[in-house]
């Protein structure tokens, strides 16, 4: 595979900005006195430097999904993707400005704005791209800048530092490297932890129930859960752990699936893993499922799972938990910023604990660890300052968290809002961020640390936990945008610290080229199956039946696939 690549030492980077003027509008600095030219070089060469004048790059603009109604009523409400409170700091800081090609929501109506750039042949100055393939077609197709020695040189300490916390085998920036070239900045993808089984600790409280660790502990907590009138209103009408539809797989995205059954017993579906002699295969089609399955079959005829969950939506799993009809279900460490959790909080005076169950025999959740990087900034080859992408992002994951002057205030206040990202769409972060942020916040509020040292995004999570527990100290209901952050960042949080999972990486993480036309109905036939399987439309031994249908449908030429691609 041949790759054509435009090799860029820092040194050329500074005559390119010189020779293309400021503004990028080509104009000549033939006329610039030898103060002025060391000034751009200057500001060129510095990870913060600021331009002596405005520079404008064409890019596009990754709106999140939350949409500008929530800027209504707040002093930002007539911000735009080209004038907020994020574009406003990064020009106050490095004399820069966004021109955006194009607009899009977060997600494949922003994909698809990409996809048409790059087939234009017409790319913005600096973009985000989502996935892997859309930045190996721009590497072979010899469209955007080797940004070698801009990282090595211009990458701030804690930039590098993150990257390095992911370990040699999983860095991100090895998904860059083409030819030991860097080719983009990855963005981080932070390990999202394992998740937990959620319950009513009110619930347990009254029926006298002590935490369970095992499966046989959490099926006797559920039996008490279905039978016992925890919620105390006389009517049979408590339902046991509710499931996603989907059962498993977007691990530990995707709230109320149940993974840690599954992988309690050695079976990980949904991920490509590692046999014994080394090669990959597909974790849904291993012989350690049927445990699995023979024990949902159980729980299922028990009534220990919902018997409905297979019609249920996440509308109906919400409504259901909500109501108070349910009191356990399985997810992440942000549990508590869903509506599930927030409304019986705030009506039904529930009180919720994660639990570490079921564990494995280790004694510990096996959980699954995500890849560690979520997209990726490129610049378009040619473009006089491709440093300027540099520069954002340490701007992004460095300065902005230490800035404590005026100009950082509205970027406070806008976290919440959360509607404009930062310009590129991309923070870098080591992997194990959120739980170094817990830790920082805990510190103040014990008093071995001090309020001044934590970040912005520390302080605000800091001031949302004082606002939690005075309102509770008062006896009243906090906000429920404190009552999440509190539950997830200092309760969810600590247990995931003092009781960590034992985790298994993917082996393979992309798709292949077969995955694009045949994975989909691949799909189909895999969670078709399993749920058969489970509410006993087919007995276990029709699992065997499935493993050998997937590999007839294209799971045996994908699974070379795979194989190939790790090997090159």
């Amino acid at each position: 595979m041949k790759k054509k690549h435009l090799s860029l030492v820092l040194a050329a980077a500074m005559a390119m900005t010189l020779l293309g003027g400021c503004g990028g509008s080509g104009d000549s600095t033939a006329g610039m006195s030898e103060e002025e030219k060391a000034a751009w070089e200057a500001a060129a060469g510095d990870p913060y430097g600021k331009y002596p004048e405005t520079v404008t790059y064409t890019s596009g603009y990754n709106l999140t999904n939350q949409g500008g109604d929530t800027l209504v009523g707040t002093p930002y409400e007539n911000d735009t993707p080209a004038d907020n409170a994020y574009t406003r700091y990064v020009k106050e800081i490095i004399n820069v400005q966004n021109e955006n090609m194009f607009e899009a929501t977060t997600g494949p109506d922003y994909d698809q704005k990409v996809s048409m750039a790059i087939a234009s042949q017409d790319i913005p100055d600096i973009m985000y791209i989502s996935d892997y393939a859309t930045l190996v077609d721009l590497v072979e197709n010899d469209m955007i800048e080797d940004l070698t020695d801009i990282y090595n040189n211009l990458a701030c300490d804690t930039v590098k530092a993150a990257y390095d916390s992911y370990g040699a085998e999983n860095n991100p920036l090895n998904t860059v490297t083409f030819d030991g070239k860097i080719m983009a900045i990855p963005k981080t993808q932070l390990s999202d932890g394992q998740d937990f089984l959620w319950v009513r600790k009110d619930w347990m409280d009254k029926l006298n129930l002590s935490e369970p660790s095992t499966l046989d502990e959490v099926a006797d907590l559920l039996r008490a859960f279905i039978s016992q009138d925890p919620d105390g209103n006389g009517q049979d009408d408590t339902v046991g752990l509710v499931v996603h539809a989907e059962v498993y797989g977007s691990y530990p995205n995707n709230t109320f699936a149940i993974d840690n059954i599954f992988t309690a017993l050695g079976a990980y579906p949904n991920i490509w893993i590692k046999d014994a002699s080394g090669n990959a295969v597909y974790g849904s089609v291993q012989p350690e499922m049927k445990d699995a399955l023979a024990l949902l079959r159980d729980w299922y005829q028990e009534g220990l799972l919902d018997t409905q969950f297979t019609t249920r939506t996440n509308d109906d799993i919400v409504a259901l938990i909500s109501s108070g009809q349910c009191g356990a279900y399985i997810g992440p460490w942000w549990s508590p910023f869903n509506t599930a959790q927030t409304s019986t909080y705030a009506t039904k005076d529930a009180e919720w604990v994660n639990i570490s169950a079921p564990v494995g025999s280790n004694g510990k959740i096996n959980a699954i660890n995500t890849k560690s990087y979520g997209g990726f900034v490129v610049v378009k080859k040619g473009f006089a300052y491709p440093e300027i992408a540099m520069k954002i992002v340490n701007i992004n994951s460095e300065y902005s968290k230490q800035d404590k002057s005026e100009a950082s205030k509205e970027i406070l206040e806008n976290q919440s809002i959360a509607y404009f990202n930062w310009p590129l769409y991309c923070e870098v972060q080591p992997g194990n961020n959120a739980e170094v942020m817990t830790q920082h916040v805990e510190a103040v509020l014990d008093g071995s640390a001090d309020v001044a040292t934590l970040t912005t995004e520390e302080q605000g999570y800091y001031e949302a936990a004082l606002r939690f527990m005075e309102a509770e100290g008062n006896g009243q209901k906090a906000d429920s945008a404190d009552y999440s952050q509190y539950m997830s960042r200092l309760v969810a949080m600590k247990r995931m610290i003092a009781e960590p999972a034992d985790f298994v990486t993917p082996a393979f993480f992309e798709t292949t080229e077969s995955m694009k036309t045949k994975w989909a109905s691949l799909e189909k036939i895999e969670m078709q199956s399993i749920l058969k399987i489970i509410v006993g439309e087919e007995d276990l031994s029709y699992f065997d039946q499935f493993v050998a249908d997937w590999n007839n449908a294209g799971g045996e030429g994908i699974t070379q696939e795979v194989n190939d691609a790790i090997k090159k």
